[in-house]
């Protein structure tokens, strides 16, 4: 490494899941996501790692997207995060009361 070069960020791999009670996500929705470069198997690798970055992988300083309304129909969602961010074990579950709050409150992490 050259004087002044970056040191290589240590790895994050995650597994995102989200399961509803009901309608799309009845079935577990799974899939995997790397960060430093983005990538894996989520469709919005980009979004999800840059999001995840601001907030330094804990994801419980993510802040609501503003201005969007859900309906209010209940759809008990939850999302769970489990893998390493940047070398560091993390794990994150939470239930949302559907699936329109559950983007709100985590935007394109959990799009996917």
């Amino acid at each position: 490494m050259t004087a002044g070069a970056a040191a290589p960020r240590a790895a994050t791999g995650l597994v995102l899941s989200m399961r509803s009670e009901m309608g799309t996500f009845s079935t577990p929705s799974t899939t995997k996501l790397r960060c430093d470069p983005p990538g894996g198997l989520h469709k919005n690798a980009n979004q999800a790692c840059a999001a995840l970055a601001r907030v330094d992988g804990d994801f419980t300083k993510m802040k609501p997207a503003p201005d969007v309304m859900c309906t209010m129909e209940l759809n008990m969602t939850r999302a769970t995060l489990k893998g390493t961010w940047r070398g560091k074990k993390v794990s994150f579950e939470q239930d949302y009361s559907n699936p329109c709050v559950l983007h709100v409150h985590t935007g394109k992490v959990f799009d996917f």
